[in-house]
């Protein structure tokens, strides 16, 4: 007897591209087989089972937790009277808890695996390699934020959790006592913090506004326009990136010198008009920007000018927002001790730098210092990431 074939269904498409019209004719005649159909997620057994994982692996991390607790204790006991021995376990419950809560973020990457599965873009073959990738990617992320929670936590540590060995990364009894530590002692100054705070402001903003302006329109010029010596100056741009600001501050200080700019706020913002990534990154970014735009504003009678801040600086909004970024960071952090000797003209950053060196007896304010001088870079990097990265991946590419 003759075996009865299945019915194939094959839709087709409407409106679609070419290669989706011809895979349908290719279909048709059982040139390409029919793709199989994806197996459903069946809801309710993948909730019951990691309803398991999870409260089998969050036991086992109290449990070990409280067991460390429990075995500290005991020793510290055993230090003050004397009597008894130390118990050297710890290890072994450290080990479980940090086995269980690598089990539990495994879990939930293949968690999330499977129920974005239907939805999105695969980056690999198998659900497998997926997991393999997001492992990766996870560690490497642990790995780049594990200093800025140290030092968060640092900060809410009291003195005596901040001097205890082995250090533990977060603190067992939360307290602000560093910060307002901080802030009795800055107000001790004979220099008010808000004048610190001030100067530094006034350095960041003019020397971020003036490095913005003079690196957009050089730029402008070496992207748009063929004039002699372009190249080799741009050759110049490139062969300064090569040199740290440590390097240069020898021919800084003799130029400010001459110029009779020491002790003065424009020794520390003029060379940061100079810095030569900000025109490099704005030089390549604007590359990419189609030169038929700009000759069509010279058609219609725009001035050089006028194409610049109307037409070429918002296209371009990517590399200017990361400039500021580059530079707030490197104004915010700088203590212009070399160049400002008048401590009503110190930046905030040097004030905090001198409480910072005061010894063991202020390391809890120096852990406050610490969050303190990274907040504000932390926090436009976080604003703008998409910008910087959008630069970055495009200032090394070419039509």
């Amino acid at each position: 007897m003759r075996r009865k074939q299945q019915v194939r269904h094959i839709v087709q498409p409407k409106n679609k591209s070419r290669a989706e019209q011809l895979r349908f004719l290719a279909e048709l005649h059982g040139e390409i087989p029919e793709k199989p159909r994806r197996q459903t997620l069946n809801v309710k057994k993948f909730l019951i089972v990691s309803a398991i994982v999870i409260a089998v692996s969050l036991a086992v991390v109290f449990f070990a937790g409280y067991r460390l607790r429990a075995i500290d204790v005991y020793n510290q006991q055993v230090e003050l009277t004397g009597q008894g021995t130390i118990n050297t376990s710890t290890p072994i419950y450290t080990i479980l808890r940090a086995v269980a809560l690598i089990e539990l973020g495994i879990y939930a990457v293949y968690a999330i695996i499977r129920l974005l599965a239907p939805r999105r873009r695969k980056p690999n073959r198998s659900i497998w390699g997926d997991i393999g990738i997001y492992l990766m990617l996870s560690i490497v992320a642990v790995a780049m934020v594990f200093p800025l929670v140290f030092s968060v936590c640092s900060a809410l540590k009291p003195l005596d959790e901040l001097f205890r060995f082995p250090p533990r990364v977060f603190p067992q009894h939360v307290t602000l006592d560093n910060f307002s530590d901080l802030m009795v002692t800055m107000s001790q100054s004979w220099v008010p913090f808000m004048r610190y705070l001030t100067n530094t402001v006034f350095i960041t903003l003019a020397g971020t506004f003036g490095h913005v302006v003079i690196a957009s329109m050089a730029a402008f010029v070496l992207a748009k326009y063929d004039f002699p010596g372009g190249r080799a100056f741009f050759d110049l741009v490139v062969t300064a990136l090569m040199f740290s600001g440590y390097v240069t501050g020898i021919p800084n200080y003799i130029i400010m010198s001459r110029l009779k700019m020491i002790d003065t706020y424009w020794a520390v913002i003029l060379p940061a008009f100079a810095a030569p990534v900000g025109l490099f990154l704005m030089k390549q970014f604007m590359e990419g920007l189609p030169t038929a735009l700009i000759e069509a504003a010279h058609l219609d009678g725009a001035g050089e000018f006028r194409i610049f801040w109307e037409i070429v600086m918002p296209n371009v909004k990517p590399a200017w927002l990361t400039i500021i970024i580059f530079s707030v960071q490197n104004l915010w952090n700088t203590n212009a001790a070399t160049v400002i000797y008048s401590e009503e003209k110190k930046t905030l950053v040097y004030a905090l730098q001198q409480i910072q060196a005061g010894g063991v007896a202020r390391a809890g304010q120096a852990a406050a210092v610490t969050v303190i001088i990274m907040l504000v870079p932390v926090t436009i990097f976080i604003l703008s990431q998409r910008q910087i990265l959008e630069t970055m991946a495009s200032s090394g590419l070419k039509d």
